[in-house]
């Protein structure tokens, strides 16, 4: 039963309980479902550098160019400015239409290749920042429409201090036996999140478990099997992949997915794939790349794969271009239109037991 976004979420609850004949008294949670066929159609539209300004009008201005309404927008909810729910944003995307995909950075100085000095992941598997964490369960259970939410991007990035390469590596001294404690430090840090949302009553948000294609370092105890959180936590699995960020090495999207896709399907049986952050740098070979990107996706060669965001983001971190827009070219910008034709562009939502595990 698809249901509206936008609609507040104890309504929507008893509307589809009583069409699935779902128990009302059952803690169950509005979830994102994949598409009836192909995949969804969603980005990340250009959101300011630190990509937390949300607009309606970022929305607007991507969805007018790609000639087609996306599902969701990305926006990042860091910690520097301390542990708040991005009410908001949210509540802009959701006026927008689109259902906000929230990106939980717990970091204190947004600081890539170093440990995190305040939010380690020990303080929070500590409990030392339950209250707040608490407090942004809270304000989610509040919001009146469902959410997604993804703790920790990359997390097998060394780029982010929340990897397992500063929390730990391959060292066997905390937790289980035989897991990795850089990894097994983030699970458990994602299950702990995501458990104070549940017991809170925030039942209405789709959780993502978000790996990048190129693991850092790429060694065995790195692998995405040790950081994933387990089907009980997570609702879609999803990777960033990029054909080029800088110079001129392109590499096909099928070549990428050929790598990492065994793996994300073999995380669990179930789940949907997302490709949560997908493009390419301008040049000569962008149109191509993003016309054979997009019939990858359709082609069904991969048939777990249920979505594809483009991070439209126009400008790096350190103020340069980045030159992934989809406009940066009139030829890239008539591809991209062209390949989205196919995709869906309006969300399906299911009630979904979520009982705290």
């Amino acid at each position: 039963m698809a249901l509206r976004t936008g609609t507040p979420a104890r309504i929507l609850i008893c509307a589809v309980c009583a069409a699935l004949a779902v128990p009302a008294a059952a803690p169950a949670g509005i979830k994102l479902l994949p598409p009836e066929a192909g995949a969804y159609h969603s980005a990340h539209p250009d959101f300011g550098v630190r990509d937390d300004l949300a607009t309606r009008d970022s929305v607007n201005s991507f969805a007018g160019m790609a000639g087609k309404k996306i599902v969701w927008a990305y926006v990042s909810s860091h910690w520097d400015g301390g542990i708040k729910f991005p009410v908001e944003s949210c509540r802009e995307l959701n006026g927008a239409g689109v259902v906000p995909l929230v990106g939980i950075m717990p970091w204190s100085e947004l600081a890539q290749g170093r440990a995190e000095r305040l939010y380690s992941l020990e303080r929070v598997l500590s409990g030392d920042f339950d209250r707040e964490i608490e407090s942004c369960a809270a304000a989610a259970r509040d919001l009146g429409f469902p959410v997604m939410i993804e703790f920790g991007p990359e997390a097998n990035g060394s780029w982010f201090p929340w990897s397992g390469a500063w929390n730990g590596r391959s060292a066997d001294e905390y937790g289980e036996r035989s897991v990795p404690d850089g990894p097994e430090r983030f699970r458990d840090a994602y299950r702990r999140v995501a458990g104070i949302f549940k017991r809170a009553g925030a039942l209405d948000v789709t959780w993502v478990f978000h790996i990048s294609s190129d693991a850092a370092p790429d060694e065995p105890w790195n692998s995405a099997r040790w950081y994933y959180p387990g089907d009980e936590w997570v609702d879609w699995i999803g990777v960033s992949a990029y054909g080029r960020l800088r110079g001129p090495d392109l590499r096909p999207l099928d070549e990428i997915m050929r790598r990492v896709y065994p793996g994300m399907a073999a995380l669990s049986a179930s789940k949907p794939v997302a490709l949560l952050e997908l493009g390419v740098s301008d040049g000569p070979d962008k149109p191509g790349w993003i016309m054979d990107a997009m019939n990858l996706v359709a082609s069904g060669r991969y048939p777990r794969l249920k979505a594809v965001s483009w991070w439209n983001k126009i400008y790096r971190s350190d103020g340069s271009r980045s030159t992934l827009e989809i406009d940066s070219s009139p030829e890239s910008l008539a591809s991209y239109r062209e390949g989205v034709k196919t995709l869906a562009d309006s969300p399906r939502w299911g009630v979904i037991d979520d009982p705290v595990p």
